[in-house]
C-alpha cells in the first residue's frame, strides 16, 4: 500500500497559521484564568470571606496614617467607675483584732475601702394580672371596666419579653430556635417559635405602617445619600437587599430583582435631587435629577488590579493613577481637619497626573485586543469620562471620599444571611429590612435598640420628631 505523500508547502503553511491562532487563543485565555485567580477582596468587589484561609495581610489602600493603633493620645478612654449612690450598700467589720485578738465591739472607726461589684440581679419573670371588674348601678345597667392595652387574652406575654426576643433574632441574629431556647435560659420561658414569629410580625407591621414612610422622606431630600446593593438568599433563591442611608436614617428594602425596578419601588431614587454617593453601577446613572458622586475605594481597588494583571505602562499608569487619588485624598481631608482648604496649585498638580493616567491608560488600551483588556479600557475611560463625580469630594465637603457609610449600612444585614444562609419567605425578609431600618435609624439617634423595640410591639414605634418640635424625644409629632 502506497504511502501518503508529505503535505505541501501551502498546507503546512496554513497547518502552522491555524495552531499559532489556537496557541493564541490559549495564550489568552489562560490570561484571563490567571487574572481571575488573582481578584481578592483587595482589588475587586469580591467580600473578604472568599479570599480563604491564604489571603494576602490586608493593605490599606489609603496609605499610612501616621497613627499608632488603638486609642488616639488624649481621646477619651471607657472604663468601670464607682457610682456614688450604689443599689446596695455591704459592711465588712472584723470582728477580732488581727494583733492581740481581742474583740472590737465599739471600737472607733478609723477607714472604710471601697469596692463595688457591678452585675445583674438573677432574672425573674413578673406576672402581672388584670382583673377587669363589672359593676351593676342602681339603674340595672352593668358597666365593665376598660381593658388595658395590650392586655388581649386570658395570658399575654408583655412588649419588654417580646422586644427581647425581636432583639434577639434580629438585633443579634439567632435563629428563631435559638432565640426560644435563650428566653428559655434567661427567664424560664417556654416559647413557642412561631410565637417569636409573631411578635415580629407585629413589630414590623408598626414600623412599615409608621415609621418608614418617615425615614424614607427624610433620605429622599437629604442633600447627600448614600446607595448600595447586594445579595440575599429569599425562599432558596437570589434576591436582593438594598440600601439607602444618611448620617441620621437608614431605609433598607427587599426586592426580586437588582436594578431600578427595586431602586423605583424603595422610592427613594426617583424623587431625588441630592448628591448620590454609589459604587458606579450603571442603573444609578438613569436617574438624572440627582448630582452622582463614585466611590473611589472601588476605584482604587480597580486600580490595584489592573496593576496585579497588567504589565508595562498599563500597569505604571495605573500605579500612577492610585498614587494621585490617594495624594487627593490625603490634601483634602488633612487640611479639613485643621479647619482649612488645601492649596488649588497642590490640587492642580495631582489631578493633572491622574488625568494623564487615565488619558495615557485609555489610550494604551484602546485595542481591547482580550477580555481582560477592555476591562483594563472601560476602567480608564470611566475615570476620564466621570473625572467630575470622583473628584467631587474635593469641591463639596459635604461628599465623602468613598461609599464606606453605604457598605458599613448594610454590612450587619449582610451578617444575618451568613449566620442563617437566607430568610425563609420574601414577607419575612421584608419585616427583617424593616426592623433594621428602624433599629439602625433609632440607634444613630441614641436610642437605646431594646427600647425601640419595646415601642415597636405595642404598636406604637419611635418615629424621629420633625425639626420644629425634635426637642420633644420619643414623641413623634
Amino acid at each position: 500500500m502506497p504511502a501518503d505523500p508529505p503535505p505541501s508547502y501551502d498546507e503546512l503553511v496554513a497547518l502552522n497559521a491555524g495552531l499559532a491562532a489556537r496557541l493564541e487563543q490559549a495564550l489568552t485565555r489562560i490570561a484571563e484564568l490567571e487574572a481571575r485567580l488573582k481578584q481578592s477582596s483587595g482589588n475587586s468587589s469580591k467580600p473578604p470571606s472568599s479570599d480563604g484561609l491564604a489571603k494576602p495581610a490586608p493593605k490599606s489602600l489609603r496609605g499610612r496614617s501616621g497613627r499608632r493603633p488603638g486609642r488616639p493620645a488624649g481621646g477619651e478612654g471607657t472604663t468601670l467607675s464607682q457610682v456614688a449612690d450604689p443599689d446596695v450598700t455591704l459592711r465588712h467589720v472584723p470582728d477580732a483584732c488581727g494583733g492581740c485578738g481581742g474583740g472590737l465591739t465599739g471600737a472607733a472607726e478609723v477607714a472604710v475601702t471601697r469596692r463595688q461589684v457591678f452585675d445583674i440581679p438573677q432574672p425573674q419573670v413578673v406576672v402581672t394580672e388584670h382583673q377587669v371588674v363589672t359593676v351593676a348601678c342602681e339603674c340595672g345597667q352593668q358597666t365593665t371596666a376598660a381593658t388595658p392595652a395590650g392586655v388581649t387574652a386570658p395570658a399575654v406575654y408583655g412588649p419588654r419579653i417580646a422586644a427581647i426576643g425581636v432583639y434577639l433574632l434580629h438585633g443579634q441574629f439567632l435563629s428563631i430556635g435559638r432565640t426560644a431556647d435563650a428566653l428559655r435560659d434567661l427567664f424560664g420561658l417556654s416559647v413557642a417559635s412561631a410565637t417569636v414569629t409573631a411578635w415580629v410580625t407585629r413589630a414590623a407591621l408598626g414600623v412599615i405602617d409608621k415609621v418608614l414612610p418617615v425615614i424614607r422622606d427624610r433620605v429622599r431630600h437629604a442633600p447627600v445619600a448614600h446607595f448600595d446593593e447586594t445579595g440575599m438568599r429569599v425562599d432558596g433563591r437570589l434576591a436582593w437587599l438594598h440600601s439607602a442611608s444618611t448620617p441620621t436614617d437608614v431605609l433598607l428594602t427587599v426586592h426580586r430583582r437588582r436594578g431600578t425596578a427595586a431602586m423605583d419601588d424603595a422610592g427613594v431614587l426617583p424623587r431625588f435631587t441630592g448628591v448620590a454617593v454609589h459604587d458606579a453601577w450603571a442603573p444609578y446613572d438613569t436617574y438624572t435629577d440627582a448630582v452622582h458622586a463614585l466611590c473611589n475605594a472601588h476605584v482604587l481597588r480597580e486600580l490595584v488590579y489592573v496593576v496585579d494583571t497588567a504589565t508595562g505602562q498599563v500597569a505604571d499608569l495605573a500605579g500612577q493613577a492610585i498614587g494621585a487619588l490617594r495624594q487627593l485624598h490625603h490634601l483634602v481631608s488633612h487640611a479639613r481637619a485643621s479647619g482649612g482648604e488645601p492649596q488649588p496649585a497642590d490640587l492642580a498638580a495631582q489631578a493633572h497626573l491622574l488625568r494623564s493616567a487615565v488619558v495615557l491608560g485609555a489610550t494604551a488600551t484602546a485595542t481591547r485586543g482580550d477580555k481582560l483588556q477592555r476591562k483594563h479600557h472601560a476602567l480608564f475611560v470611566r475615570l476620564r469620562d466621570r473625572r467630575a463625580d470622583y473628584l467631587r469630594f474635593i469641591t463639596d465637603p459635604a461628599v465623602p471620599f468613598d461609599n464606606n457609610a453605604a457598605e458599613q449600612t448594610i454590612r450587619m444585614p449582610k451578617l444575618r444571611g451568613k449566620v442563617s444562609g437566607g430568610m425563609r419567605t420574601l414577607t419575612g425578609a421584608e419585616h427583617f429590612a424593616a426592623i433594621r431600618s428602624y433599629t439602625a435609624t433609632a440607634t444613630r439617634h441614641a436610642i437605646n435598640m431594646l427600647d425601640a423595640l419595646t415601642r415597636a410591639v405595642t404598636g406604637n414605634p419611635w418615629i424621629r420628631a420633625p425639626a420644629k418640635c425634635r426637642n420633644v424625644g420619643f414623641t413623634a409629632c
